[in-house]
């Protein structure tokens, strides 16, 4: 019976043990998106990832062209502007060790461009105060709790002879912060 008891709080502990290191893990990696792209990001605007460096990137498709900004809601919101791609398009925002904040794609663009705002809630409860009622809103907004991240931006490569097109849809994305008036 003690043997059982042993074996039993044995188990416990190993579980606790095997828990806890699944939960540090994700902190405590430096592989993850954000650390191994954040890297990429060279300056202001957005950053294109050379395709010999995105199909040395682990889990990530080879037949994407990625694009990187770095945002700082400390500076006001965060805005990515741009227009469509002949195919795919998606707008990805990560933190730091937390992972994926939200991604919209081209399917939820207005107007034939996609316009997405990252704010805190305070930035967009202001955002709110300034639209004239009865008027739509062509942008996506989106709340985000983190004040620093990188956006990724990815276009579907379809065939090869593809890459300079979807890499010029990425060259021609706005993206940084904005001043919020008053």
């Amino acid at each position: 019976m003690i043997l059982l008891l042993h074996v039993f709080i044995a188990a416990v502990v190993a579980g606790l043990v095997h828990l806890g290191a699944l939960f540090a893990l994700p902190r405590t990696t430096t592989d993850d998106v954000f650390s191994t792209l954040s890297r990429e990001v060279t300056g202001p605007g957005i950053t294109l990832v050379p395709e010999e460096r995105i199909r040395a990137l682990r889990f990530v498709d080879p037949n994407v062209a990625i694009g990187i900004c770095r945002f700082d809601l400390g500076q006001g919101p965060f805005r990515v502007r741009t227009g469509l791609s002949e195919t795919f398009l998606a707008v990805v925002f990560a933190r730091e060790q937390s992972g994926i904040i939200t991604s919209v794609s081209d399917r939820a663009a207005t107007s034939g461009a996609l316009d997405v705002v990252l704010a805190t809630p305070d930035q967009l409860r202001r955002i709110g105060d300034l639209d004239e009622s009865g008027e739509a809103i062509e942008e996506i907004r989106v709340e985000s709790e983190s004040r620093t991240g990188i956006a990724i931006l990815k276009v579907l490569v379809d065939r090869p002879s593809g890459r300079p097109n979807a890499e010029d849809v990425l060259r021609a994305v706005q993206c940084g912060s904005e001043a919020l008036p008053g």
